[in-house]
């Protein structure tokens, strides 16, 4: 494809990462990760996690480098086009009110940030706003894709 495709590889990256398929333990990772974090700034080129720490935040992480990768594999973008690859996550301060799976519920809105800079130094980004309420079982049902 080529150093254009950026622009769809941050759009479907971001898409995929805040969609239902991301999940913690069968649920919605945001809406698990929500009452753990505030904040989340994340490197997507880095590689090195450790597997041992069992938390949203490290799952957050790890989903994102793996997913973005992917995206860039998909878009057949080199790696080494790309100079910088960050994501970053942000709670709104204040809760309000919304709607989960038709019941109204307590939440935040999140913004869900993803900005690259490539090697030419050009700079590309894409935002995407959501509401999120904490996971509750009363009204969530676990995925059946995983344990």
């Amino acid at each position: 494809m080529g150093r254009k495709a950026i622009k769809g590889v941050l759009h479907n990256f971001t898409e995929t990462y805040t969609s239902r398929y991301s999940d913690y333990g069968g649920y919605w990772l945001f809406g698990v990760l929500i009452s753990e974090v505030d904040r989340l700034n994340i490197n997507l080129l880095d590689t090195v996690y450790d597997a041992s720490e069992k938390t949203p935040a490290s799952a957050a992480v790890q989903l994102a480098a793996a997913e973005f990768r992917d995206q860039i594999e998909k878009a057949r973008v080199s790696l080494s086009w790309i100079r910088e690859a960050r994501l970053a996550v942000a709670k709104s301060p204040d809760a309000r009110d919304g709607f989960v799976n038709g019941h109204r519920s307590a939440g935040f809105d999140v913004s869900v940030v993803t900005r690259v800079v490539m090697d030419s130094g050009k700079t590309y980004e894409h935002q995407k706003k959501l509401f999120v309420a904490p996971h509750d079982p009363q009204v969530e049902q676990r995925s059946t894709r995983g344990p």
